[in-house]
């Protein structure tokens, strides 16, 4: 354990120069512009039936654009820059050198996206209601609904994320798996809405954060269970690949 707290601290440090802090912060912002701009826009349309709550209403345009496309991109972008710190340099030869296990380097690499990732759901919470109050909504804002909204959304993410690091390992080149990432974000919107959504893992952020009556879960029980069984065999792909792969 001491030894993955050390990797994940070299982790935090090798990131202080990198660009990867602005995306933590930008991704939520753009979501969140987009996202209250059209429900402004478009309020009448949004807020045609009596009982609507202007806040889950404003949701459900942080679904339609930031879950099925800047979530996902985002996830690529933070495992790909990860690796691609250990590309430049040399860094992944004086790594593996050291006496650690290279499945304890993949996990600590893991569980550091996992971190920017709920840092980047954290601030697309903050921002989403900061946003709200400063327009002055009339409705109660239903934080309970929000937080289990960010808090799914998280989840969802990440056996993407795991499979994204494992591609980002295979692949020495920066641009190869976040194109592949990107092209497969590209749909997510179409397919979260067949009934295939719940099996497409670049469309399950999305069904993670939709209101029950904008793009629901038929079963939250297999919804979850297609989750953590992406999970494991990403997570097994991910190690079998750090352990296999030769790194110049």
């Amino acid at each position: 354990m001491s030894i993955l707290k050390t990797l994940m601290y070299e982790e935090w440090f090798k990131m202080k120069r990198s660009k990867i802090w602005l995306l933590v912060g930008l991704g939520p912002t753009i979501g969140v512009l987009f996202a209250w701009f059209n429900f402004q826009a478009n309020y009448d349309v949004f807020m045609n039936d009596i009982g609507d709550n202007e806040w889950l209403e404003a949701w459900t345009q942080v679904q339609i654009f930031y879950s099925p496309l800047i979530l996902p991109v985002i996830t690529g972008v933070f495992a790909s820059m990860l690796c691609r710190l250990e590309y430049m340099n040399g860094g992944w030869k004086q790594l593996l050198a050291l006496p650690i296990r290279r499945e304890t380097v993949f996990i600590s690499k893991l569980l550091t996206i996992f971190v920017l990732l709920a840092l980047t759901q954290v601030i697309l919470l903050l921002l989403f209601i900061l946003s709200g109050f400063s327009i002055d909504m009339k409705d109660q804002i239903p934080l309970s609904s929000l937080l289990i909204f960010v808090v799914r959304g998280w989840i969802a993410a990440l056996p993407l994320a795991t499979a994204q690091l494992a591609l980002s390992l295979r692949w020495h080149s920066f641009g190869a798996p976040l194109g592949m990432n990107i092209a497969l974000s590209l749909p997510s919107i179409l397919v979260a809405n067949s009934t295939f959504g719940q099996f497409y893992p670049w469309a399950q952020p999305m069904l993670a954060m939709s209101p029950a009556d904008e793009s629901p879960i038929p079963s939250n029980f297999i919804f979850f269970l297609i989750l953590s069984s992406f999970l494991i065999f990403s997570l097994l792909i991910g190690l079998r690949t750090i352990k296999n792969t030769t790194y110049n």
